[in-house]
Order: structure tokens, then sequence, then C-alpha cells
């Protein structure tokens, strides 16, 4: 037994040993984000893709989960990203929501942020270069493709830049110990909505109280030792609380693809889906005519959608992705064919995966 404590002792000397070199690691590594700042600032930052995310994870033990590794990947790059480069980001939300919390997951807590009302709203950030990226809803599980986004991306000079993926979920966060001394739940109405069975089993005799933001509700639930809030995990924590009970949304988590908006086109990353819409003439055919461009070439669509037009009756605009990056050569030829059959057409912007 003692053996066994004296062997104990001594890993866990190595691991504050390893914590002490994590830390000297992570601050050389901000120290070279904030040169390449300085030797930078005119160039554009360089958001990290899905597939560099794969490159990097290449030759991974597995000893640390998969999972748990990406995030905290994604949390280094993310505040060394803003470490390269101060960068405004507005998103489509209230603050503390899941698109803020999606957003700062890719640009960092140092980041600063705006919030908009509408995905119009927020596109307008950037066009009139009030904020160099925006982040919107791009698709989810449940309602499928946004609209909103298409139709503001349809109308706008802005591109698509990068596109990832999230699965959300409420968290009941506190500062209290335990659930049963909660006495008061604060949640935006949508929020509590979402967990209206969740609420009315786990805490009957806790009074709710709808807030404006996310961010308001856990700020309330800081000041009350006997308060919760229902919020994001990451906007929690930030906020001084702690969970108390995960995952509580009614119908289970939620699978989320956000895009990131931006005003130059990305470049190829290897790994690129491209986003187009277009409208066909009113003759039999013409829908084929425009997809037998993409066939031809060997160029797999992974999505298609119709939406009657704004405007005008039973006239539709299409929606597909393909795989591939607008510069590739078969799908420059695509388009290029595309301008002709076609009545209208537009990239919304290629993105890595």
């Amino acid at each position: 037994m003692v053996d066994k404590r004296r062997e104990v002792e001594e890993l866990r000397q190595e691991i504050g040993k390893l914590d002490v070199t994590l830390r000297t690691t992570l601050e050389r590594r901000a120290r070279l984000s904030r040169k390449i700042g300085e030797l930078g600032k005119t160039a554009g930052i360089a958001l990290p893709s899905g597939a560099e995310m794969d490159r990097w994870m290449e030759g991974a033990t597995g000893d640390m989960p998969a999972a748990a590794m990406r995030e905290i990947f994604r949390e280094i790059l993310a505040t060394c990203l803003s470490l390269e480069r101060p960068v405004v980001v507005a998103f489509s939300g209230a603050e503390g929501c899941f698109v803020h919390a999606a957003a700062r997951s890719r640009f960092g807590v140092l980041a600063e942020y705006t919030s908009c009302e509408t995905i119009a709203a927020t596109l307008e950030e950037v066009a009139r270069d009030r904020a160099g990226y925006a982040v919107v809803p791009f698709e989810t599980r449940t309602d499928g493709l946004s609209q909103a986004t298409i139709m503001a991306l349809a109308s706008s000079d802005l591109k698509i830049v990068l596109s990832f993926e999230t699965v959300e979920n409420l968290q009941l966060a506190s500062k209290a110990d335990s659930m049963a001394e909660i006495d008061k739940v604060y949640a935006m109405a949508k929020d509590r909505a979402h967990s209206a069975r969740y609420l009315a089993k786990a805490l009957s005799s806790a009074q709710l109280l709808d807030v404006a933001t996310p961010m308001l509700a856990c700020q309330l639930a800081a000041a009350d030792p006997r308060a919760a809030a229902l919020a994001h995990e990451s906007i929690a924590v930030e906020q001084g609380l702690h969970v108390l009970d995960r995952n509580v949304r009614d119908d289970g988590e939620e699978r989320v693809r956000y895009a990131v908006i931006g005003t130059r086109p990305s470049t190829r990353s290897g790994n690129d889906l491209t986003a187009i819409v277009f409208a066909v003439n009113d003759s039999p055919g013409a829908l084929h005519d425009v997809l037998r461009q993409f066939a031809e070439r060997g160029i797999n669509l992974t999505k298609i959608q119709s939406r009657p037009t704004q405007g005008a009756t039973w006239q539709y605009l299409f929606f597909i992705e393909v795989q591939g990056h607008a510069t590739d050569r078969p799908i420059v030829g695509a388009l290029e064919e595309l301008r002709r059959h076609a009545r209208y057409f537009k990239v919304l912007g290629s993105y890595s995966v």
C-alpha cells in the first residue's frame, strides 16, 4: 500500500512538471502569434479549417480522447488567432446565445463581438466594415438550411469563408452546491420553452424568470447563490457558475452548422464545399440542363434545395452545395455553362469542412 502511495505521488509530481511545460509552451505559442500579428497587420487572418484540425490530430496516440483533444486545440487556436489580429465579429442573436458561443469557439474570448437582431443586419455589419466577420446559422438537423441566411447572402457581395458544426444543448448552471438550494431560474423565454418538461419535473417549486439574454441570465444567477441559469456552458463558466445539470433540453441536443461570412473569398484547403444559388428559365428540362453541367464533370452535389423567390409567384430559387472549390477547373467550367443555362446564379462562397 505504501509503495502504491509513493508511486501515485511520483506520478503527480511528474504531472506537475508537465503542467509547467504546457504553460510555458502555451505562452511561447502566444508570443509567436503576437509577432505574426505585428508582422502581418495588413494581411487577413487565417481561419483554421476542419481539414487543418484533422492534420494536427494525425499521430495522436488516443491516450487523450479525440473529442477532448479537439476542444482543447480549438480553444488554443481561437485565443491565439485573436492575439494575431484583434477582430470584430458580428453574430445574429442575443448576447450569450448559441451563435455567440459558436463565434467565440472560432475567434476566441479576446475578440470583440457585436450582437445583431437579424441575419441581414449581421451581414450588414461586415458589408459596412464595422466587423471583420459575421457568424450566422447555416443549417440545423431539425429545420434544415437557414433560408434567412441564404437569402441575405444572395442579395450581398459577401462570401461564406468557413463552415463548422457544433452540438448544442442547454445546461443548468449556478453557484449553488445542489439542486435543492435553487429557488429561482433565469432564462430566455425560448430556452425556458425548450426545457419546459425538465423544469416542471426537476425544479417544480422554483420561480421561473424571463430575461432578455442568456448572458444576463448568468450574470443574475452569479449574484444570487440560490439562483440558476439556463445557458451554454462556456457562457455560464465565464460568469463564475458551474454546471449543476447537463443537457436539460427536452428534445435533446441540436446539431447546428454555422457559416462564417467575410468580404474575401477563401483559398483552397483541399477539402472544400461550394454553395451556389440559381434560378432557371420556365421551360422543360431547364433544371436538368443546369445539373447536367456538374454531373458531366464528375462534380458531386451534396445538397439541393428550392424555395419560392421573393416577389414572384411560384418561381423558385435553387440552392446547391457541391464538393470542391470555386477555383477548381471542373467547377469553373460548370459555372461558365451555368451562366448560359440559368437566368440567374450566384456563388455564395467556398469553404473548408
